[in-house]
C-alpha cells in the first residue's frame, strides 16, 4: 500500500505521487491512517451511517483532552447524530434560510465592488488581506450583527479557529485554536445578551428569539452553534476565494472567458471549488467494525477523505485533470459533506463567490502572482495565507 506523508507541511494532494496512488487503489496509508483518494468511495463513506465526525476522539489523538477546544468541539452539531442533530439543526434552519442568503446578495455585491475599487487604486496587493479575508468577514458580521468596530478582533479569531483540522501539523496551531475558541466564546456570550435585550434584523437575533420562545436548546448549545457558524462562515470562504483567484492566475484564458461570459459565474464557482477546494480533507470515524472494498475497518478508526484528489478523479470527472469553467459537471462536490450533515453555509459561500468573481473579472485582466505564495498545511482547511497579486485594468 502506498504511503503518503500528508502531515508534512509541504505535502500537496495534487502531486504526481498522489495521483499514482489513486490510480493504483482507492486509498493509501499515511501518518493519520487511511486516506481515501477516489471519488466513488469518498462519496459513499461521507454518507455512510457507520461513520461519524469523530467527536472527542479526533482531539484525543492530537493530544487535546480538556480545555476550550475540547469544550467546543465535543458538543458541536457535527458531532451529534439522529434526534440530537435534528434538534440543534432545527434551530439554525428556522433562522438561517435561503431567504436569509438572498437577502444578503446586494450587500455582498456592494462590498465586493468596494473592495475591487480599492484594489484598482493599488494594483499590487496581497489578495488575502485586500479581498479574500475582508469580503466573508463583512458578510459574516452583517449576517450575525457584529458591529463594524469589532471586525479586526473578530477576524483574528475566525481565521485561527479554522486551523482545527490541521492539529496534526503541531507547532503553535493548538494554542492559536484555543485562543480563538476562548475569545469567540466570550464574545458570542455577550452578543446573546445584547440581542436578547435589543434585537435587530440579523441571524443572532432570530436565533435568540427562537431559543427563548421554544427552549429546545440550552444557552451553552446556542453559544456553541453560533461559534460553529462563525467558524464555517469566514475561514472556509476566505480560503475558497483565494483558491479561486490563484487558480485563475494559473489559467488566464479561463479568467478572460468569465469576463466575456459572466453568465458562467455559477459554473465557474463550482469548478473552482472542485479544482482547489478550501476543505482539502475531511475526517470520519468508524462507529462499528465493517468491511469496505477489501479493507477491514475497526470501530474507532479514522478515515481521511482527500477531497481535492477525489474531485479530480477521472472515474467521476471525465477530463477532470483540466480546469474548465465551461464544462457542466453534474457530479456533486465532496467538500460540503453529505446527507443530514450537509454544510448549512454552502449556499452562502457559493453566492459570495458568484457575486465576487464576475466583478473582479470585469474590472481586471488575469491576475499575476508577483512573489511566493504561502499556504496553510494540506490537511483540513487549505488555502493561501499570503497571495501577492498584480491586477491590471481589463483590456490592457
Amino acid at each position: 500500500m502506498t504511503f503518503l506523508d500528508v502531515a508534512d507541511t509541504e505535502f500537496d494532494f495534487t502531486a504526481a505521487e498522489v495521483f499514482a496512488a489513486q490510480d493504483a487503489d482507492w486509498y493509501a496509508d499515511s501518518p493519520v491512517g487511511a486516506v481515501v483518494l477516489r471519488y466513488a468511495e469518498a462519496q459513499e463513506l461521507l454518507r455512510a451511517r457507520r461513520l461519524d465526525h469523530g467527536g472527542d476522539s479526533y482531539l484525543h489523538r492530537n493530544g487535546i483532552m480538556s480545555g476550550p477546544i475540547h469544550d467546543w468541539w465535543g458538543p458541536m452539531i457535527v458531532n451529534r447524530d439522529g434526534a440530537e442533530h435534528r434538534r440543534l439543526r432545527g434551530l439554525v434552519g428556522r433562522a438561517f434560510t435561503p431567504r436569509t442568503v438572498e437577502r444578503l446578495r446586494p450587500f455582498i455585491r456592494a462590498t465586493a465592488q468596494r473592495l475591487a475599487d480599492d484594489i484598482a487604486a493599488k494594483g499590487d496587493v496581497d489578495f488575502v488581506d485586500a479581498f479574500a479575508n475582508r469580503l466573508p468577514l463583512a458578510v459574516m458580521c452583517e449576517l450575525l450583527g457584529v458591529p463594524t468596530a469589532d471586525y479586526d478582533t473578530f477576524s483574528g479569531w475566525t481565521s485561527d479557529i479554522g486551523l482545527i483540522f490541521g492539529l496534526a501539523a503541531g507547532g503553535d496551531i493548538p494554542a492559536r485554536v484555543e485562543r480563538a475558541v476562548a475569545g469567540l466564546d466570550g464574545y458570542v456570550d455577550d452578543l446573546i445578551d445584547e440581542k436578547a435585550a435589543h434585537p435587530t434584523d440579523d441571524l443572532i437575533s432570530d436565533m435568540v428569539k427562537v431559543w427563548r420562545a421554544e427552549a429546545t436548546v440550552t444557552r451553552e448549545e446556542l453559544r456553541n452553534l453560533l461559534v460553529t457558524l462563525v467558524f464555517g462562515a469566514h475561514d472556509n470562504t476566505r480560503h475558497q476565494l483565494s483558491n479561486a483567484v490563484v487558480t485563475f492566475a494559473e489559467h488566464p484564458a479561463q479568467w478572460t472567458k468569465l469576463r466575456e461570459r459572466p453568465d458562467l459565474a455559477s459554473r465557474a464557482v463550482d469548478e473552482t471549488m472542485r479544482w482547489r477546494p478550501s476543505a482539502n480533507t475531511v475526517f470520519r470515524r468508524a462507529t462499528e467494525d465493517f468491511g469496505f472494498r477489501g479493507m477491514t475497518v475497526t470501530a474507532g478508526t479514522f478515515l481521511t477523505i482527500a477531497v481535492q484528489t477525489a474531485q479530480r478523479d477521472p472515474r467521476a470527472y471525465p477530463g477532470g485533470d483540466s480546469f474548465d469553467i465551461t464544462v457542466d459537471r453534474r457530479v456533486p462536490l465532496l467538500q460540503f459533506g453529505g446527507g443530514p450533515h450537509y454544510c448549512l453555509g454552502a449556499a452562502l459561500a457559493h453566492v459570495e463567490l458568484e457575486e465576487a468573481l464576475p466583478i473582479l473579472a470585469r474590472m481586471f485582466g488575469p491576475p499575476a502572482v508577483t512573489a511566493t505564495v504561502t499556504w496553510r498545511p494540506a490537511l483540513g482547511i487549505h488555502g493561501p495565507d499570503e497571495l501577492p497579486l498584480r491586477f491590471t485594468p481589463a483590456g490592457r
